[in-house]
């Protein structure tokens, strides 16, 4: 493992520790390029620990973690200028969290000094475009064949990122245990997603029927496993979804969802709005969508408080 570029970690031991940070992180499942990242995170903190004379891990404490934080919130950004967001400096506090987790759990210290430590999340102030649950029903209502029932069934039903569409297999839609496996999320991490009643119609209406006729075109392979394909037959890309999503969109006469101009995106807010509407858990939610934070689901009990206040005004 290289060091980060303009970061010297002197200790040995600290350079072994970060490397073997960067080894727990790929058992947990993170892939290559987000755990370097996360590595070169580390090796910031124990390079700026160094640099405060704490030369042993176990001899670092919550008022120190503190002190990083402070100094993460004037530290100017490498990239753009200016201070680094909110967003990568909750991102370099997650990593030293985990950090002290991990120690912990392999025995290596008693007392974990994040343990009392919490950095909120920081809000968002871009606005999430939500559709209601009526305006879902007329976009089902707008599809004209099982292709296009299957694409709002995945992005909306299951809350499947786009990624996740384009790289969904034949394997992972396992529609008699009603399950859809999302084997390469976000961070590289896998997901059991339940599908309801009508999403294992949809996805089977258009399985047994109009996949069966894509496999006939001219771009078919035997060992192609794309559960949705284009109609050459290959295996549907990523832009092509919202491609669909636009057709849909242009057949009906709302004007309150054109106006949106919705993408896949935007259904899988809608289902996570939707799914705590009807009193599901945030924890719940959070496993459905596989998030890492749990703060990233809470957005949308902000979404639903706020759209409540609108109606009372």
């Amino acid at each position: 493992m290289c060091r980060p570029k303009h970061i010297i970690v002197i200790s040995e031991a600290y350079r072994k520790l970060a490397e073997n940070f960067y080894g727990y992180l790929l058992r947990l499942g993170f892939d290559a390029r987000s755990s370097k990242s996360r590595y070169r995170y580390l090796c910031e903190f124990l390079s700026w620990s160094e640099q405060k004379g704490k030369f042993e891990i176990t001899k670092i404490t919550a008022g120190d973690i503190r002190n990083y934080y402070d100094y993460l919130s004037e530290r100017p950004s490498k990239n753009g200028g200016g201070i680094l967001s909110p967003k990568t400096t909750h991102g370099h506090m997650r990593n030293v969290r985990d950090l002290f987790m991990m120690l912990q759990n392999e025995g290596k210290i008693k007392i974990n000094p994040c343990s009392g430590l919490k950095f909120g999340y920081p809000r968002e102030t871009a606005e999430r475009t939500v559709l209601t649950q009526s305006e879902i029903r007329t976009l089902y209502r707008a599809t004209e064949n099982a292709l296009e029932r299957a694409v709002l069934s995945m992005a909306y039903g299951c809350g499947l990122r786009v990624g996740e569409l384009a790289n969904c297999t034949t394997r992972d839609v396992r529609l008699r245990e009603k399950l859809l496996i999302v084997s390469k999320g976000k961070g590289n991490k896998r997901r059991v997603v339940p599908m309801s009643r009508g999403v294992v119609n949809d996805l089977s209406d258009y399985y047994y029927n109009e996949r069966a006729k894509l496999t006939k075109g001219r771009n078919y392979n035997e060992c192609e496993s794309a559960f949705m394909l284009n109609n050459r037959g290959g295996r549907m890309k990523a832009w092509t979804y919202n491609q669909h999503l636009k057709k849909m969109v242009g057949r009906i006469n709302n004007q309150s969802v054109k106006v949106k101009q919705i993408t896949i995106h935007n259904l899988r807010h809608s289902i996570a709005t939707h799914l705590l509407e009807q009193g599901i858990s945030v924890e719940q939610v959070r496993d459905f969508l596989g998030h890492d934070q749990l703060e990233t689901t809470q957005i949308y009990t902000r979404i639903n408080k706020r759209q409540l206040q609108e109606l009372l005004q």
